[in-house]
């Protein structure tokens, strides 16, 4: 008996979610039935949620495999329920066009046959194609203005709905609401990050707490850095408008105070951590070949980019200098590019000197201070230590009752649309409630400032003490020789970053030291009316500043290598013996 071809049947959809809306089960019964017209069997080839405007076969998985099954020769009959199923892209298309001419294979659509070995089918393939194509790229332009109308308009932008948000409809506009239980949540991620919990154990957290993400089963680091780094948590949203002028491409702004789950302070600490940490990270991953005290914590003054180092002994450069020029080339930006004053960099042995010597200056002078009251602080340290800890806690049980309010306010928020939504009361008294519910949340979210300000005080305080029980032993050794990881161990425990100025003046740099701890001209202060020996800290600065000579750096001049033949000095020119010195001037006359 004669074995049958097959019909190899190719079905497709662009995202998970038209899986049912275009089903691919009405694809796979078309072409089944097609296979039984034809007296084939057939083989199933389905691509589930996959766009067909990729530039690359390879991105689609399931089409690469059927494309190199074409290749070999083992495809002679193919179906699809129409040519933009196939591909929406014209290199994808012409790519299997000449496959499917080569091979000469037979194609099969909902609407018609082609085949290959015909010129006028061919070229009838070419001009559905290219129709395809346009009507794609015509209904993009439509979705795309459609959008950015709804945008306008205050609706949502499209796409999966950010961690903390879902949608309803709104006076005919789809647009996005607080989502109550998830919100509390956002509210600890940038509380949890706020407080140097790493994001890998937030993820850790999370997954734990059984708190799922849009997309996957498990966090990821990047899935909590899109929720800290974005904007719509403080009420702003965006969307690029590329369909009104293509060639300029014009970002659109939104503000919505109703969608903000965050308070600005607290959002505006996660975004200068998250750059710090950023910049630090790309100075810090780079090939080091040289030991160097201060990478990683030098920036300009002037333009807020990190400082790099230099060092190449066979061309005496021995340098920290602004990488703000190095870095702009490969900002296609051009207002991103950034434009620095401080054009003269720093040797790195004088700065790292200076820095250190200054450090411990600092923590030498502090260190009389906490001589002073080592014993009696010491001794009443878990007395302390226990009133702090005491009042940290009823800080923290604040936040908790105010995070509460702030979840019953998103509620009536949500009854408050509601109500509205079926009727039951009037635009008028829906925007009435939405005024007062958001003037509401603005207290609840200042109450929330000052409560973590508190909590952030005692804790810099709790860390001040605690500095006594682990450098009171080796603070006196800090003018010891220390190895240069040790040194570097110590400063990045108290200082967190230098910033770096130029006095043109003086001609002199000029290093701006912050500290971890408030220990600048620190005093203390015992507390008269306390029955038990205590100590009230009065914190000093957080910051102390130093000067920095210039040294020329360069290539060093060369020496003169020069051997005297006789050992001598060389002799004046007068004296000198030359071969014609000798010439008999009276003979040539």
């Amino acid at each position: 008996m004669k074995k049958r071809e097959i019909l190899h049947i190719y079905r497709r959809v662009s995202t998970n979610e038209q899986s049912t809306k275009y089903s691919l089960g009405d694809q796979l019964s078309s072409g089944i039935k097609k296979s039984i017209e034809l007296g084939m069997d057939y083989q199933d080839w389905n691509e589930e949620g996959m766009s067909g405007s990729s530039e690359n076969i390879e991105d689609r998985e399931v089409l690469l495999d059927l494309y190199t099954k074409l290749q070999l020769g083992e495809v002679k009959h193919l179906y699809v329920f129409d040519l933009s199923r196939l591909s929406r892209n014209p290199m994808v298309s012409s790519s299997l066009r000449k496959e499917l001419e080569n091979h000469e294979v037979k194609l099969y659509t909902n609407e018609s046959d082609v085949d290959f070995k015909s010129d006028e089918q061919v070229l009838m393939y070419d001009f559905f194609s290219s129709i395809n194509q346009f009507f794609v790229r015509v209904q993009r332009k439509k979705s795309m203005m459609g959008k950015v109308s709804h945008f306008k308009k205050g609706g949502w932008r499209g796409g999966t709905f950010p961690f903390g948000y879902e949608s309803e409809k709104v006076n005919g506009l789809k647009k996005l609401v607080i989502k109550t239980e998830e919100s509390v949540w956002v509210r600890k991620i940038y509380d949890l990050y706020d407080n140097g919990t790493s994001v890998l154990d937030i993820c850790k957290k999370l997954d734990k707490n059984g708190i799922k993400p849009r997309r996957g089963k498990f966090w990821s680091g990047g899935s909590v850095l899109v929720i800290l780094k974005n904007d719509l948590y403080i009420g702003n949203d965006e969307m690029i408008d590329n369909i009104s002028e293509p060639s300029k491409p014009n970002k659109l702004y939104y503000f919505e105070k109703e969608l903000q789950i965050v308070d600005n302070e607290t959002f505006n600490r996660v975004q200068n951590t998250i750059q710090l940490q950023l910049k630090r990270r790309n100075q810090l991953t780079k090939v080091k070949h040289n030991n160097v005290l201060l990478r990683g914590l030098l920036f300009c003054e002037d333009c807020g980019e990190m400082y790099g180092c230099r060092v190449k002994p066979s061309k005496n450069e021995n340098y920290y200098y602004c990488r703000s020029r190095e870095n702009d080339w490969r900002k296609i930006d051009e207002s991103k590019k950034v434009k620095c004053s401080v054009k003269k960099s720093l040797n790195i042995k004088n700065t790292d000197e200076q820095v250190w010597l200054t450090l411990v200056d600092l923590l030498g002078k502090s260190h009389l201070i906490k001589e002073t009251i080592k014993e009696d602080v010491l001794k009443n340290k878990f007395l302390v230590d226990i009133d702090k800890q005491e009042k940290i806690v009823e800080l923290k049980k604040k936040k908790i009752y105010i995070d509460k309010k702030l979840k019953g306010l998103e509620e009536r928020e949500r009854e408050n649309r509601e109500w509205y939504l079926v009727g039951d009361i009037d635009k008028k008294q829906f925007d009435e409630g939405c005024n007062l519910i958001r003037k509401s949340k603005e207290e609840q979210f200042k109450e929330l400032q000052i409560l973590s300000l508190k909590i952030q005080s005692i804790t810099d305080e709790n860390k001040w003490i605690s500095w006594l029980d682990k450098h009171s032993g080796w603070i006196n050794g800090l003018n010891k020789n220390h190895s240069i990881q040790e040194k570097t161990e110590i400063i990045k425990e108290y200082v967190l970053k230098i910033t770096v100025g130029f006095d043109k003046n003086i001609n002199q740099h000029k290093l701006k030291i912050h500290l971890k701890l408030p220990i600048v001209n620190d005093k203390y202060k015992k507390l008269k009316d306390s029955k038990s020996k205590k100590y009230e800290i009065l914190n000093g600065s957080s910051y102390t500043e130093t000067l920095i000579g210039q040294v020329k750096v360069g290539r060093k001049k060369k020496e003169n290598t020069h051997e005297l033949t006789g050992g001598g000095e060389i002799p004046p020119i007068d004296q000198n013996s030359l071969r014609w010195s000798n010439c008999n001037y009276e003979k040539i006359k």
